[in-house]
């Protein structure tokens, strides 16, 4: 759905605040052992959210009917500000990806919500420079506006990792970009 750039851009407020929040959660009063296992924690859901970012882009927003409508308004203004309103992916992410995790205990599962969201914000940042900058050739940023870029205009469906190729790899869904056409 097109947003206000206040909903579009809140992402990049309310995903750290939440991060702030989760790490205030488990580790206030607890010693800089915790804090290893905490950090652990974070670089697991971080690790997590490239998967999880891979399956919705693949088989949520390109083959259940009500989310592919909303994504096919992304395709058809690519850089429109469009999306989820970030009240709503951030809660859908902690209910997903904290709370089942809860049983580990508050310690693992506030790391690990705090890697899914540090990803999400990776996720946010990269696919919104991917639209509206020009990096330079040769940075990490210009491979996956290539990448990204090539999954918007290439006619074989893939590349669905934003932030990684990796599980495109995995997955052979990985397709090159833009091609300059032979003499």
């Amino acid at each position: 759905m097109k947003l206000s750039k206040l909903l579009y851009f809140g992402d990049f407020v309310a995903a750290p605040a939440a991060i702030l929040i989760l790490a205030w959660l488990g580790l206030a009063g607890r010693d800089a052992g915790a804090t290893l296992w905490w950090l652990l924690a974070l670089v697991t859901g971080l690790f997590a959210w490239t998967f999880i970012e891979y399956v919705v882009h693949r088989w949520v927003y390109h083959q259940i009917p009500f989310f592919e409508a909303y994504h096919d308004a992304h395709h058809d203004d690519p850089d429109g500000l469009v999306g989820a309103p970030s009240f709503i992916a951030i809660a859908v992410i902690l209910v997903l990806f904290v709370l089942p995790v809860l049983p580990a205990g508050l310690l693992v599962a506030t790391g690990f919500g705090s890697g899914v969201l540090f990803g999400y914000i990776a996720y946010m940042a990269v696919h919104h420079l991917s639209h509206h900058l020009q990096p330079k050739p040769g940075s990490l940023l210009y491979g996956a506006r290539i990448r990204h870029m090539a999954h918007h205009f290439h006619r074989v469906p893939g590349n669905y990792g934003i932030i990684t190729p990796f599980w495109d790899h995995v997955f052979s869904t990985y397709v090159g970009g833009p091609r300059k056409a032979s003499a």
